[in-house]
């Protein structure tokens, strides 16, 4: 079995590597259905990890239906959570789509989906899932798949582009249950469940304001462009933090200013960080993009803290563990797949009234790589 999982301590937590792999050679039919796994033991030897975490991950893999245990013979491939035949009228009653647009072993849609699929299953429904990997192409054709087989309803991970907006509208016009997570359109009145971004954008940025920075950078990924709501909100709530604090913003410190290749984007940070007017202090509009930056400084000869102080967004696995564990705001995962879930049904079942737009809150969560204990330090050393 060839796995090679990365032990290095900036690494994606081991048991969600060993998901991932699992996960996609499942959906995709390398690991067809009927195919026995090795043993805990004997996957624990081959790669030298704990059997705890084999047991972590494999444990999932059969919540999520992907595996089936069968005492005293091992560990199967289940036929994954596929759609039925249309002809079983009886099973598509009682279903929904989830359409995530991250890959597949992505944890954002990981803790999402596991959330959703509970709440889903409490009502008696049952989900069937596609990842379109931020293809517009192929989330349009996925909501059409779904639609074909009879889902009762949608619960979909957008991407803020011309040609979707227009399926969304569609889904809409058709009054098809449907509820938006992460992202949102601003012109089209849908259900939407996602994490207070202002707010979460502000907090970061107040932080590093009270730390005594005045020139913060707000760096975002070429993917995920201002234009994205999630990133746009966050972005503002930078902006508004800065106005409150007497600090004029200034738009050279936000990175890129346009789209280019995902290549390009650690150059484009670290001539930011050369620059002799450099910021202090940056906001990383996720948990990916701050590890981005810290590549950057490395290369700058810049240390975080000491030379740079850096805070994400969203709390991912890795946060604690990397070099210094990384600030970040924590987004509710869980409670956005709860309430979206949740609130697709009430739809199905006939709830109506004006389209809800929930926001949960998030929170800030300190650790070394913003300064706040050098700054503490350095308080304490003059008084």
């Amino acid at each position: 079995m060839t796995l090679k999982l990365n032990k290095h301590e900036n690494a994606t937590a081991l048991h969600r590597q060993l998901l991932t792999y699992f996960r996609e050679r499942i959906l995709d039919g390398r690991l067809p259905e009927g195919t026995r796994l090795p043993t805990e033991l004997e996957l624990a030897a081959e790669h030298q990890i704990s059997r705890d975490t084999i047991r972590h991950a494999l444990g999932q893999l059969v919540e999520e239906g992907l595996l089936e245990r069968v005492p005293g013979r091992g560990t199967f491939v289940r036929r994954p959570s596929a759609l039925p035949p249309v002809e079983n009228i009886s099973a598509l009653d009682k279903r929904i789509g989830i359409v995530l647009n991250r890959p597949a072993g992505s944890q954002l849609n990981m803790d999402i989906l596991i959330a959703v699929e509970q709440a889903v299953k409490m009502g008696g429904y049952h989900a069937s899932f596609t990842y379109a990997e931020e293809n517009q192409i192929q989330l349009a054709r996925d909501i059409k798949r779904l639609r074909a087989d009879h889902v009762k309803g949608l619960i979909v991970f957008p991407i803020c582009d011309t040609l979707y907006e227009e399926t969304i509208w569609r889904l809409q016009e058709e009054h098809f249950p449907l509820v938006l997570i992460d992202r949102y359109y601003p012109a089209l009145e849908t259900d939407y469940v996602g994490s207070d971004n202002v707010g979460g954008g502000f907090r970061a940025t107040e932080h590093l304001l009270i730390l005594g920075h005045h020139r913060i950078g707000f760096c975002h990924s070429p993917i995920e462009t201002i234009q994205t709501t999630s990133v746009r909100d966050r972005w503002e709530g930078y902006r508004r933090a800065l106005q409150e604090y007497g600090i004029s913003y200034d738009e050279s410190l936000v990175v890129p200013n346009k789209q280019v290749p995902k290549t390009e984007i650690i150059d484009l940070y670290a001539a930011l960080l050369r620059r002799p007017d450099r910021p202090t202090a940056i906001f990383a509009v996720n948990d990916l993009t701050a590890l981005d930056v810290l590549t950057a400084a490395q290369i700058c000869g810049l240390r975080v803290p000491d030379d740079l102080a850096l805070v994400g967004f969203d709390d991912l696995d890795f946060a604690p563990r990397v070099h210094p564990p990384l600030t970040t705001v924590n987004q509710p995962l869980t409670d956005i797949g709860l309430y979206a879930g949740k609130l697709l049904i009430n739809r199905i079942e006939g709830q109506t009234g004006p389209s809800k737009h929930i926001e949960l809150p998030t929170r800030l969560i300190v650790r070394s790589s913003c300064g706040a204990r050098l700054h503490v330090k350095k308080s304490t050393s003059t008084t």
